[in-house]
């Protein structure tokens, strides 16, 4: 763990980090138990649902993985961050418009993403502490 002070804006990125991986796992278990209930509700195949529900699982076990290395202040993780939190407001769009039975998730889960970024990089502070500079 490095030797500078982690600012607030790291704090409530893992955090939300945190919530939005725990958020993912659990839709996507629920998903998988009730497959085809969702996919009667969706309008979709059975397979649709058990697909988004193994990457809505994967998505969230990564980014609970990038929220514990983000307290050592790694660039690399602070990039991937960034990556992972547009993939997911490029899924929340998808979730939005395709599956109408979920929108306020997709919609959440858009918004959560929205916030870490601007957390991640709108902070002259988490700027520093990603630069070593702090």
């Amino acid at each position: 763990m490095s030797d500078r002070k982690m600012p607030l804006g790291v704090s409530i990125i893992t955090i939300l980090m945190y919530i939005g991986a725990i958020l993912d796992i659990a839709a996507g278990v629920f998903f998988l138990i009730e497959t085809a209930d969702v996919a009667d509700a969706a309008g979709v195949e059975n397979s649709t649902i058990t697909g988004a529900a193994i990457g809505l699982i994967v998505v969230g076990v990564i980014v609970g993985l990038l929220a514990m290395g983000l307290r050592h202040g790694s660039n690399g993780v602070r990039i991937l961050i960034a990556v992972v939190m547009v993939l997911r407001i490029a899924g929340s769009i998808y979730i939005i418009f395709a599956l109408p039975t979920a929108r306020f998730e997709g919609f959440v889960s858009g918004v959560v993403a929205i916030v870490i970024l601007y957390f991640l990089y709108g902070s002259e502070g988490t700027k520093a502490f990603f630069e070593g500079t702090s």
